[in-house]
């Protein structure tokens, strides 16, 4: 009867089961390729980065090189090797804060025919100067040459590289009459520099240095037409030098 009676008056006990504590969560496997794919992208974006930093600055030199040569006798005209002097420092400094590239062609094409359009013509060298009027003609189309293509150049401004790429499209100032204004003064300017040292060395380096320019322009073309601006301002500007002529 006792026994019963404790066992009737006992308190319950409550039996509270130990926590189990939770598994450490385990990245998926697509987590994994997730966070390695994130780490190659963000070393792609730093190397890409270092790669057109030093791009710029390897730019950046040959335009300050080139100036030494330049600024002693470069053309028939003071005025016209004064104004090809700072054109060039002003492009040497914008070569360090040029506008990275959205895509660019770098291949044996577009390097032969970068490197043959701009060497051939470094080659040319003052000789026997031309006299009278052909030499005050001479001077006067090597202004022209040389203002234009200076022109051309501060509207190109950060956008400008040697290799066909695509910083964004330019359409302003002369790039509304022709799509490579800086080679139209290039071409004027070199003609008046032809006709201030008629030399017949300058004139082959010329007519060596112009298909490869043509080629040149070909491919930068190429590559740009990928871009929907583009091939719209290819509609409204259908000549490449020349207005009415080509």
């Amino acid at each position: 009867m006792i026994a019963n009676e404790v066992i009737a008056t006992a308190e319950p006990v409550t039996v509270v089961a130990e926590a189990t504590p939770p598994a450490e969560a385990t990245p998926s496997p697509s987590r994994w390729r997730n966070i390695a794919g994130n780490i190659r992208l963000a070393l792609l974006v730093l190397w890409a980065r270092r790669r057109n930093i030093a791009g710029n600055i390897c730019l950046a030199l040959l335009f300050f090189v080139v100036l030494i040569p330049t600024k002693s006798s470069r053309y028939h005209s003071t005025l016209a090797t004064d104004i090809w002097f700072w054109g060039a420092v002003m492009m040497g400094v914008l070569s360090l804060v040029r506008i990275p590239p959205k895509s660019a062609m770098v291949n044996v094409s577009s390097i032969l025919s970068t490197a043959t359009m701009m060497v051939a013509p470094a080659l040319m060298r003052p000789g026997t100067a031309a006299t009278g009027l052909f030499k005050d003609a001479a001077i006067v189309v090597e202004l022209i040459g040389i203002a234009f293509t200076q022109v051309a150049r501060i509207y190109l401004g950060r956008h400008f590289g040697l290799l066909p790429a695509n910083r964004g499209i330019v359409t302003g100032g002369p790039f509304r009459l022709m799509r490579h204004p800086i080679y139209s003064g290039w071409v004027v300017l070199t003609i008046g520099f032809l006709m201030a040292y008629p030399d017949l060395y300058n004139v082959a380096m010329f007519a060596i240095s112009l298909p490869f320019l043509v080629w040149r322009m070909a491919l930068e073309e190429e590559h740009l037409t990928q871009d929907p601006e583009y091939r719209a301002y290819l509609a409204k500007t259908p000549y490449r030098l020349f207005p009415g002529i080509y």
